[in-house]
């Protein structure tokens, strides 16, 4: 009985820790969200206002820079997949839909580079004040994508090791560390998503 209790109480004080942390590290990702947020609207307001001020020629958005828009959002709808397979507890389903997050999000930054890759040689190259925002804010992007990629396959790989069978997935799933990871990732994910459909339209209204 005792023993029963201490247990109790330890299991109480564990999730309390985990959820305090959780908490924090919530709050520290928000302050970052909104620093980005203000960061992306800066260099736009300041691409807006020295593009009134020059003449050029219109901005060439390579088709390109749209289809990986399709395959951002689509990742983010993955990420709402494994989501839901992780409340269920379906850890043959869990895993494959974050192998197709990270095989969504890396084929996202081969489709940028192979589109700056385009753009330059369609002319628009860093002499060019469109052109040259469009590479750098783009860019800023891509930096961020590739940091919750980086997170993704430690995630990936930490999944991969646990869920070997039904009776470690019902430990994994219970795991409060790892329902708190990947609801901060899906928030991390799903504002990069809506940044680059922002920055995509910014540019389509305003080459």
């Amino acid at each position: 009985m005792k023993e029963d209790l201490l247990h109790r109480q330890d299991k109480e004080t564990f999730q309390y820790t985990v959820l305090k942390r959780y908490k924090n590290y919530k709050a520290m990702l928000y302050f970052f969200l909104m620093g980005a947020t203000l960061m992306f609207l800066s260099l736009t307001f300041m691409y807006f206002m020295s593009h009134l001020s020059t003449k050029e020629t219109t901005l060439k958005m390579p088709v390109l820079f749209f289809v990986n828009t399709f395959i951002l959002l689509a990742s983010s709808i993955a990420v709402e997949v494994a989501q839901a397979h992780f409340r269920n507890d379906r850890y043959e389903p869990y895993k494959k839909s974050l192998l197709y997050i990270l095989g969504l999000g890396t084929l996202f930054l081969v489709g940028q580079l192979y589109a700056w890759y385009l753009l330059f040689y369609s002319g628009q190259k860093f002499q060019a004040h469109s052109a040259a925002y469009l590479y750098v804010i783009s860019g800023m992007h891509a930096i961020h994508i590739i940091g919750g990629l980086i997170f993704l396959t430690y995630f990936y790989w930490k999944s991969r090791t646990t869920l070997n069978d039904f009776s470690t997935s019902l430990v994994y799933f219970t795991d409060p560390i790892a329902k708190y990871q990947l609801h901060l990732f899906g928030i991390y994910w799903h504002f990069l998503g809506i940044v680059w459909l922002y920055l995509l339209l910014f540019f389509v209204a305003f080459k």
